[in-house]
């Protein structure tokens, strides 16, 4: 395992109880880095990644986080602050599931949700933790969007819209705030072999679209869940000191 870069304090992880959460929590405790992760419904989760954290030998906690609460994610961001000291990295792996439809079929309550929880969510994260990196000298931010920001895919509609979104937003901010030191990149996660219980509903509901979207990877295979953990918290190390407002695809060439 490559060893990671981290300065003194803890990170932050928004969604840290999902399946790409908490491999990318396991990981930054695994480089000794402390982490502070949110949850929204997946106690259960949650209280198993704290044990995880603990048993890396680093510290950490949870909090269930609404991130339409603008008021509960700045709350939880100075709580971490506070806890560690000083934040060294911010990452946000949070996402609603998306339902593959062609956009004008979609929900309209499934178009609001998403646009709200990607953008609107995202742009909290950002209002709570540039005060803090700036108080703390700098350090990085790093979200998840999808591969289909570079190369729109079939029935992603609603997922590439919002996300596109983020995806100007973090180079904004790599561009606006680089002089505190704070740099801003994105993971654009193409087919990743883990997915929970209710994405594996929707990709059986699909039609065969995932089968077909495989077709399209040049590497003919879906990615490994540690290959996408690594280039996250890679680019939230100081391994990746000069790299910024950057869109990095984990997605097995499909979208060169």
């Amino acid at each position: 395992m490559t060893n990671y870069r981290f300065s003194q304090g803890g990170a932050i992880v928004f969604g840290g109880s999902g399946v790409l959460g908490s491999g990318i929590v396991d990981l930054l405790s695994k480089n000794n880095a402390n982490v502070a992760f949110t949850y929204l419904n997946n106690k259960e989760s949650a209280q198993k990644n704290i044990n995880m954290i603990n048993n890396n030998g680093v510290n950490g906690f949870t909090e269930e986080v609404n991130l339409m609460n603008l008021s509960e994610v700045k709350n939880f961001s100075e709580r971490a602050l506070k806890e560690f000291g000083k934040i060294h990295s911010v990452i946000n792996a949070t996402g609603p599931l998306i339902h593959l439809t062609p956009i004008a079929d979609a929900k309209l309550d499934d178009f609001y949700n998403t646009l709200d929880t990607d953008v609107i969510g995202f742009y909290h994260i950002l209002k709570s933790a540039i005060p803090i990196l700036k108080k703390c000298g700098g350090g990085s931010i790093t979200t998840l969007t999808t591969t289909a920001v570079h190369k729109y895919t079939n029935t992603a509609g609603l997922s590439s819209i919002p996300k596109t979104v983020v995806h100007n937003l973090c180079k904004t901010i790599a561009r606006e705030e680089g002089h505190n030191g704070i740099r801003v990149n994105s993971v654009a996660v193409g087919q990743i072999s883990i997915v929970s219980e209710k994405q594996q509903e929707e990709i059986d509901s699909s039609g065969g679209v995932a089968d077909e979207f495989l077709k399209l990877i040049p590497l003919g295979r879906s990615g490994k869940p540690e290959e996408l953990f690594e280039t996250v918290v890679f680019l939230a190390s100081e391994n990746a000191g000069y790299i910024s407002g950057q869109s990095i695809p984990v997605d097995g060439g499909y979208s060169s």
